[in-house]
């Protein structure tokens, strides 16, 4: 696979260098005063107390900047007088001008908030395997939650006023306020390293555009694999997102109304909980569902599931099989014979499965998810 080209990032203006020195620029007008009031301070002292150049400009720095050590030399009543000008002008146009220009750039925070997006985007520029998620409301702080459990990072982009309140509520410390309609900010999220992204603003119609230029970015850039998920309000949008780009979308009413349909058909009559519930969905589950692909060259090519007694020696339940003419058989009897390029969907607990693999298969088999890691860990290098 040869070197993927390198992706061209700008920062947005207003985080850029020149938004810093176009910052830096109010200093120029008290700057200038101070030159001017330091030139006209120091010519003042030659020209009224006859003073050479050194002695009258160290004279104008004590009393400009008010450190005022004392006099320099012994002064008339007309040395004082324009010396309490210079007084005058150095506290009042010069260091006060200069003070209230610094106070009003500490307090707008402008500088401290351009240092934060920029330390920001060089700390997600080192990320892989993420998921960039558009939007943040009820059903994103579920999902993040359900992601810090499997230690999946996640970069949330949006471009509201509350975003950066969210993030440190929810400690969420990847965060972009950026127009994700923009190709420029899904590079800044690093979206040639992410695994996908998740679309789910509460508008509709903005999901439909994120989608859209976050296809637009993985096609130009070649970024494969990578998964468009979609969270829509109105079932017209699930097709839609669907023609644009994403590769799975749903409603989060018809999510809602799935889980509680199951509840109904068998409630929890043996506890608060459901236990089938905690199983698949619980927070410390470790169940898991797998597809697993049978090369042609695995050992288990030819024999039986009863020969193979996946169930006894690893905890291993086939709940189906897939063949290659397109055939689901569900819950296979012990007579079923394994053929090559069959898919297994198995249940068992996460660590028994790689077991299995290694002892059984010889890893002559393919998981969804071994393959997937396969395929980023090509792209990411």
């Amino acid at each position: 696979m040869g070197k993927r080209k390198e992706i061209e990032k700008v920062i947005p203006r207003q985080y850029s260098q020149e938004k810093v020195l176009e910052i830096l620029m109010k200093f120029r007008a008290p700057l200038i005063v101070g030159l001017i009031t330091i030139m006209a301070s120091t010519i003042g002292y030659m020209v009224i107390s006859g003073v050479d150049l050194l002695k009258a400009f160290y004279m104008t720095i004590l009393t400009v900047t008010t450190i005022g050590y004392g006099e320099m030399w012994d002064m008339t009543a007309r040395d004082r007088i324009f010396n309490l000008a210079v007084m005058t002008v150095g506290v009042g146009a010069v260091m006060g001008y200069s003070i209230a220009v610094l106070i009003n750039i500490v307090t707008s925070g402008e500088v401290k908030k351009i240092l934060r997006f920029r330390k920001m985007v060089s700390d997600i520029s080192v990320l892989k395997g993420h998921y960039i998620i558009f939007g943040f409301n009820d059903y994103v702080v579920h999902l993040l939650r359900e992601l810090r459990h499997y230690k999946i990072p996640v970069v949330i982009v949006d471009p509201s006023e509350g975003l950066e309140e969210f993030a440190k509520e929810h400690s969420i410390k990847y965060y972009l306020k950026l127009d994700p309609t923009d190709e420029n900010t899904l590079l800044l999220a690093n979206i040639e390293a992410a695994v996908g992204a998740v679309v789910a603003t509460g508008d509709d119609y903005r999901n439909l555009a994120i989608t859209l230029t976050v296809k637009n970015v993985i096609t130009k850039h070649n970024i494969y694999p990578f998964f468009i998920i979609g969270l829509v309000k109105k079932e017209e949008f699930k097709e839609k997102l669907k023609l644009v780009g994403a590769d799975y979308v749903e409603t989060i009413p018809a999510i809602i109304s799935k889980r509680v349909a199951i509840l109904a058909r068998k409630p929890p009559i043996f506890g608060e909980k459901s236990l089938l519930e905690e199983i698949f969905f619980g927070e410390h589950t470790f169940i898991d569902i797998e597809e697993l692909v049978v090369q042609p060259d695995s050992p288990v090519v030819g024999k039986s599931l009863k020969e193979l007694d996946l169930r006894r020696r690893f905890g291993i339940t086939v709940i189906a099989i897939k063949k290659r003419d397109g055939k689901i058989i569900y819950t296979p009897g012990g007579d079923v014979v394994i053929e090559p390029l069959d898919i297994l969907v198995i249940v068992a607990p996460r660590k028994k499965i790689e077991e299995a693999v290694k002892a059984l298969f010889k890893g002559r088999i393919v998981s969804r998810s071994t393959m997937l890691k396969k395929k980023l860990k090509e792209r990411l290098g």
